[in-house]
């Protein structure tokens, strides 16, 4: 079931398929006359690159889960006559701190080769590959999970914010 699963993941992310890397440095072997270790320098190398700017691209999501998280648990310290709204603010608080973990685990899952300082080797690609996969899973994850903490942030103070409309 496990391989099944990684499978399916590995069709949902924005990452060729292992066998096309394996090829293009078995290409790229071929053509310069270089071992596939050699040919598989630059196929790591864009694995590598890949896994930095998706670093990049979601390390604010990081903070920003942890702002939801305090302003949704400070809401619920308030003292609110309205259960639905406590009811939306703990799911904030949640999903926030499930997609922070999974943020989290995404920025520090590292996608290159196997040991750092050494030149990749062939086998780095898929090992590089499956890293990268993972890592996109977790911000896919964490991201939508904070997503769904913030809209029960809103609602939670959009149910518990009483407006009263009176002249004079």
């Amino acid at each position: 079931m496990r391989s099944a699963e990684r499978r399916k993941a590995s069709r949902d992310y924005p990452v060729a398929s292992r066998d096309s890397m394996m090829r293009r440095a078995e290409e790229c072997a071929r053509v310069t006359g270089q071992s596939l270790d050699e040919a598989a320098v630059v196929v790591v190398e864009d694995l590598e690159r890949a896994a930095a700017a998706l670093s990049t691209r979601t390390a604010p999501l990081v903070p920003a889960c942890g702002v939801l998280v305090a302003a949704a648990g400070l809401l619920l310290k308030a003292e609110s006559s309205d259960g639905i709204a406590d009811i939306f603010l703990g799911f904030a608080v949640l999903f926030a701190v499930v997609g922070l973990s999974f943020l989290t685990r995404a920025h520090f899952i590292y996608a290159g080769r196997r040991t750092i300082g050494l030149s990749p080797t062939f086998g780095d690609i898929a090992f590089a590959r499956d890293r990268l996969v993972r890592k996109y899973a977790c911000t896919y994850r964490g991201g939508w999970l904070a997503g769904i903490g913030l809209a029960c942030l809103i609602l939670g103070i959009l149910v518990g914010v009483r407006i009263t409309l009176g002249t004079g």
